[in-house]
């Protein structure tokens, strides 16, 4: 969460939710069968309205990179450079996420001070919540990134140890470690509730032997991504070198977020099965209405 804003990755995520994938327009017709405006009959558009708001709130719950590849993999949608650039936050999401902590890296190498180092990240941040504000755009992001980092700021201020700037990073990485394990251990992993969310029922997957395997997969690669920061970086940190913390917290940040994304895309997309062929067919098991259509 140091140095950037919390949307996607939840240590250090780039920007806000990537786009929402396209919708039925008309979200707000009538639920007969009459012509939307464009001669999509309404029922249409009323389920595209809910598959915007089952991913929205798969992004609430797990963060937006994570729903976003679970969502898009498992309803068949075709891998890209431009789907995964959205799902980690954009060109901008990623300079948001990534130039905060260069900054204190470069600093604190140059300057070995690190109060100092930690002051201009955390002006930067605050500078990014104030351009959103003058442009009208959503603070959501900036804000988060600039808690994120305005933690790592005062963390540091207090401690004046350069290696304190990335400590709440570890705290974030070994709770959502733990919460993934601990779902995973009761036979309920926590990727699957994305799968069971688009499926129209949260907990309907259980009972299909392919999706529950594709969403212990998943929820694995996730959690191999917790432990692998946490293994690498808290002996760093332990030994107070912090030119090489900052650098493996930078390349185990977004390059390896990206990574993640992709393999959970691929992964969902080719291990669904059945799940995803209901999903592309319009159909949902169990329920008898119409799957979130793309």
């Amino acid at each position: 969460m140091t140095g950037g804003a919390a949307g996607s990755d939840p240590e250090q995520e780039p920007g806000a939710s990537g786009p929402v994938p396209d919708q039925e327009p008309g979200a707000d017709a009538q639920p007969d069968r009459a012509a939307a405006p464009d001669g999509a009959p309404a029922a249409d558009a009323a389920v595209g309205d809910r598959a915007a708001r089952v991913e929205a709130l798969a992004q609430s719950a797990l963060g937006s990179g994570m729903a976003r590849a679970v969502h898009a993999g498992a309803s068949g949608e075709a891998l890209s450079g431009a789907s995964v650039l959205a799902a980690i936050g954009g060109w901008r999401g990623i300079a948001e996420t990534v130039v905060p902590g260069l900054l204190f890296l470069i600093l604190f190498i140059i300057t070995q001070d690190a109060r100092l180092s930690a002051l201009i990240p955390g002006g930067l941040a605050v500078l990014l919540v104030l351009l959103r504000l003058v442009r009208r755009e959503p603070l959501v992001s900036a804000i988060s990134g600039m808690l994120g980092v305005g933690i790592a700021v005062l963390i540091t201020l207090v401690t004046g140890r350069g290696v304190d700037y990335y400590l709440s990073g570890f705290v974030i990485n070994a709770v959502y470690a733990v919460g993934i394990l601990v779902s995973i251990l009761v036979g309920w992993p926590l990727l699957g509730f994305v799968v069971g969310l688009l499926r129209g029922e949260l907990t309907g997957w259980r009972r299909d032997p392919r999706a529950r395997r594709t969403a212990l997969l998943v929820t694995l690669l996730w959690l191999a991504l917790f432990v692998a920061r946490l293994a690498v970086q808290l002996p760093l940190y332990l030994a107070d070198r912090v030119e090489a913390l900052g650098i493996a917290r930078l390349v185990m940040g977004t390059p390896l977020f990206a990574l993640v994304i992709v393999l959970t895309w691929v992964i969902a997309r080719r291990g669904a099965g059945s799940s995803s062929d209901d999903l592309r067919d319009g159909t949902v098991e169990n329920t008898g209405q119409n799957a979130p259509e793309r």
